[in-house]
């Protein structure tokens, strides 16, 4: 069973493409938790001879955390209290207070919905890589004393991601004009599924196979009698499930991980559930509605003004917007990402089979989304992208210059974009 997995992941990982290459893996399921990856280099892709970049731009995910709140905990911690107390505890459940313990200890120290350790090595490594790829770039920004901005929301997880961005940029390339961040809330986007969304996440979490992972699951806590006597086991299911996937982005605060209670085989089903809540709420959604991503549309606007500001003369060479994973999922949509235009119909609800989003590559911890702008001495632009910093191609409604691949007139990307 691990091997066909493992055949299917590698045939997924082909499919998407270069959007996730040299980054990460799906291998163990953790969906939109899937913490980054820390490559030496990335690539970019350069510009026809005659460009010179002039602007540089991006959105993204704050970097690895805790869990948000402790509901999903204390729901989880209520049924084994529950099978406790009716000596229904497998061998392996009667560890689980004893691992939802010391994982909360942990999630404590740092505080619910903060970055651990390894979220702000995310960004900073991204920092870094920026840096790198863009070197000559930044050093005449700091030599002509042109802006640095960095707009977060008002959670603090954004705001230490940008701090570890910050800090990366300025140790990468000293005297920057590095400006203080900035709070933009019209990133903080809500729950956008529509009533066939939501029929849609409803189908999945019926699956047989989703019960049957579910199931698994909780078998490995409570006895069968136990589980059979549940209400909305995929529920309790994915509430552990949660603990398992967000364990990842917490390894360095705690060697908790929850993995002997969710199998593998297991937490691709259950990712699965996990990535078609997402995918309606905050995807590409239904045919023919754009309410699950629409709401990244000032987002989406304020990349073409800022981008606009700068070709007409303004002082500011890039802007760096740190946000969630509820931004970026529905501004890879908007935007034609690789992987993110095509929706499910009312009939046939979303599965791996059917459809390439994934939440590990649209939604996952510190994903990012970039526009570099190239000007020639004849004021003509292009303009090249790159998701989770793999250079890609839009979908195929975003007409290529005719220039060079994988460069775009900001004309082009505003009508495919409308």
């Amino acid at each position: 069973m691990l091997k066909i997995i493992s055949i299917i992941v590698s045939l997924l990982a082909a499919l998407i493409g270069p959007a996730e290459a040299d980054i990460v893996s799906d291998n163990h399921a953790y969906a939109n938790q899937t913490p980054y990856g820390d490559p030496a280099s990335t690539s970019i892709k350069a510009p026809p001879p005659g460009y010179q970049l002039v602007f540089l731009e991006n959105v993204g995910r704050h970097g690895s955390r805790s869990q948000t709140t402790n509901d999903g905990e204390q729901r989880a911690y209520a049924v084994w209290k529950s099978a406790s107390g009716k000596g229904q505890l497998t061998t392996a459940g009667k560890q689980f207070d004893d691992d939802l313990k010391a994982f909360q200890k942990a999630e404590s120290a740092i505080g619910y919905g903060k970055l651990s350790a390894l979220g702000k090595a995310q960004w900073a490594g991204i920092g870094r890589r920026t840096a790198a790829n863009y070197h000559d770039f930044l050093t005449q920004a700091a030599t002509t004393g042109d802006d640095i901005a960095f707009r977060t929301t008002s959670v603090t997880r954004t705001k230490q991601s940008a701090a570890a961005l910050l800090r990366a940029l300025d140790t990468a390339v000293p005297g920057l004009d590095l400006k203080p961040a900035s709070v933009d809330d019209r990133m903080r986007i809500t729950d956008g599924s529509t009533s066939a969304g939501r029929a849609g996440i409803a189908s999945v979490l019926r699956r047989s196979d989703v019960r049957t992972a579910a199931r698994h699951v909780l078998r490995r806590l409570y006895t069968a009698k136990f589980v059979d006597s549940l209400s909305d086991p995929v529920g309790k299911a994915l509430d552990i499930y949660g603990l398992y996937a967000i364990a990842p982005s917490m390894r360095t605060e705690t060697p908790v991980t929850f993995s002997r209670y969710v199998p593998v085989a297991d937490a691709h089903l259950l990712g699965f559930a996990k990535d078609a809540q997402n995918f309606y709420r905050y995807g590409p959604g239904v045919k023919g509605q754009t309410g699950s991503y629409r709401q990244a549309q000032p987002v989406l606007d304020d990349f073409f003004a800022q981008l606009d500001k700068r070709l007409k003369g303004g002082h500011t060479a890039a802007v760096f917007r740190l946000a969630h994973g509820e931004t970026t999922m529905p501004f890879a949509a908007l935007s034609k990402m690789p992987g993110s235009t095509k929706q499910a119909t009312t009939g046939t609800p979303y599965s791996y089979g059917n459809n390439p989003w994934r939440g590990y590559v649209a939604g996952r911890m510190a994903g990012n989304i970039e526009w570099a702008a190239y000007r020639n001495s004849t004021g003509a632009v292009l303009v090249t992208v790159r998701y989770n910093e793999q250079p890609v191609k839009l979908h195929s409604s975003c007409a290529q210059s005719t220039v060079a691949p994988y460069f775009y007139r900001v004309s082009a990307l505003k009508k495919c974009m409308s």
